[in-house]
């Protein structure tokens, strides 16, 4: 599928404002407007989420081998870059004899799918990686059964998580069990990214209008009582209701603006897009590296920051270029070497 420099600026932006949570604002404190209006974290991984949906189902190609060239791509895609960020991490908690994770939690951890093992992430962040191989797992399971590419199927599976997160939204309300409403809530958004992108790029048939104006009803008379009973109650991370509807509604409505009529494609911000994966991952272990190459300077909270952002910006580019990059082409060479084989059997 062509690249399209407008959703790599749409990863970028989105990975800058995960950074600027975590390494900004706790610098700047409590302010109203992020306490109350805007998650900005947040509302990058939501654009995350969107793209995976624009993105993932139409990397399944039709033929006998797309299932197992999605998977070899994907996991040369994620795996690699993801390992080094768990090394880093677990390499910065020795480095500054910070508590290290149990070897058990850690060899689970290289799974990617530690939390269907029961275990914590190593790096807070790694939750959203468990929920886009969810989605990689629904997309390839779709494609096997021959519905990937019907649009109003997938219109109806984003309806249906939408709905799950309603349901375990008032059991989490009424039992004020920590249910994962994250979970469906943002595969909704993934099968409603795909909707969109077929309308976007491909057709504007009336079924399909009808369906994307269904799912955008929902989300609007949905989202926020899911929303109020799911984080009425914080249950520890610091949740709050009115800074999600308000995120959540945000997300949505700027994802559409940025992706159809205001399209960004800034070479600076395609760049930050090509290695906003390593962005993600790697700014936590370059937070506590500026800490310990700074640790007996005195250096201001700002000054630490900015450090960390200019060492992810550079580990970011080293790893795309001799992580990723080598990897993804690697995936390439064996799906090409094997639809040869296939060829020249037949």
């Amino acid at each position: 599928m062509k690249r399209l420099a407008y959703l790599d600026a749409l990863r970028g932006i989105a990975a800058l404002m995960v950074v600027f949570t975590h390494l900004y604002a706790p610098i700047i404190g409590h302010v109203w407007v992020f306490d109350y209006l805007i998650d900005p974290g947040k509302l990058g991984v939501l654009w995350f989420f969107m793209i995976s949906g624009v993105v993932i189902p139409y990397s399944l190609k039709p033929g006998p081998d797309g299932a197992q060239r999605f998977l070899i791509s994907r996991f040369m895609r994620l795996y690699p870059a993801y390992w080094l960020s768990l090394l880093l991490f677990v390499v910065m908690l020795k480095l500054t004899d910070a508590p290290l994770p149990s070897l058990t939690q850690i060899v689970a951890n290289v799974t990617m799918v530690q939390a269907a093992l029961g275990f914590d992430d190593v790096v807070g962040l790694y939750w959203t990686l468990f929920i886009e191989l969810v989605f990689y797992a629904l997309c390839l399971a779709l494609f096997i059964g021959g519905k990937l590419y019907d649009q109003t199927f997938r219109t109806r599976c984003s309806l249906l998580f939408l709905l799950m997160a309603l349901a375990m939204a008032v059991v989490r309300a009424v039992s004020e069990r920590k249910l994962p409403v994250a979970l469906p809530l943002a595969l909704s958004l993934m099968f409603f990214g795909s909707v969109w992108r077929q309308w976007l790029l491909a057709e504007h048939s009336k079924e399909l209008t009808r369906n994307l104006k269904t799912l955008l009803i929902a989300f609007a008379v949905l989202l926020m009582p899911t929303l109020i009973m799911a984080y009425s109650k914080d249950m520890g991370t610091g949740e709050t209701w009115g800074r999600y509807c308000f995120t959540y509604a945000l997300a949505i409505s700027s994802f559409l603006l940025l992706t159809r009529s205001v399209r960004l494609d800034h070479p600076a911000l395609v760049w930050l897009g090509a290695v906003s994966y390593s962005l993600y991952l790697l700014h936590p272990s370059m937070l506590m590296l500026a800490e310990f190459l700074l640790k007996s300077s005195g250096a201001s909270a700002l000054t630490l920051a900015v450090v960390a952002t200019l060492l992810t910006l550079g580990a970011s580019h080293l790893s795309f270029r001799y992580i990723e990059t080598p990897f993804i082409q690697l995936g390439k060479r064996l799906n090409n070497r094997k639809a040869k084989a296939q060829t020249i059997s037949v």
